[in-house]
């Protein structure tokens, strides 16, 4: 996998940070007992819902599916965004990054793809929201789909092929 560069990795970068503090702060809510959760941090989810009337964070102990796909958001997710926010910052000089960091990538993407659809779906069906709310909450879970899928691209691209970056 050819190094990703200038714009895209600062982009790559900030997306993954930013993804650790929004797993573990409030994704886990969905997961976790909300007595382990410190008040402030259920108090701005109850924001968040009642702001973005999100109905999976909003009801999130009674959809198991969600659940589960945050179960593995955790369990199999966060470690990689650790991962790769080391890889893409730490390749400044690099021309190519490990074998195993594209086939990880790979794997990532494939996961946070295949978790997002039914999410999405979920969200732009909403039969409570309005068109408006629909657009809001999507605008801020389609990173989790255009994120991956980009690095899914650099990823499995032909490393001969120069155009793009």
């Amino acid at each position: 996998m050819k190094a990703i560069t200038g714009a895209a990795n600062t982009a790559f970068v900030g997306f993954f940070s930013s993804h650790i503090f929004a797993t573990i702060l409030i994704d886990s809510q969905a997961v976790l007992p909300p007595r382990w959760i410190p008040g402030p941090l259920r108090g701005f989810l109850g924001w968040y819902v009642d702001f973005m009337k999100d109905p999976l964070m909003g009801n999130a102990h009674n959809l198991l599916w969600f659940q589960c796909c945050v179960g593995l958001e955790l369990v199999v997710q966060l470690p990689f965004f650790f991962w790769a926010c080391q890889v893409l910052s730490s390749s400044k000089n690099v021309k190519q990054y490990p074998k195993r960091f594209a086939q990880a990538s790979i794997a990532y993407a494939g996961h946070a793809c295949t978790s997002m659809v039914p999410i999405l779906a979920t969200l732009a069906t909403n039969p409570d929201a309005t068109a408006t709310q629909k657009a809001m909450i999507l605008s801020v879970y389609l990173p989790y789909l255009i994120f991956p899928l980009a690095l899914l691209y650099y990823a499995t691209k032909d490393d001969d092929d120069d155009e793009g970056e």
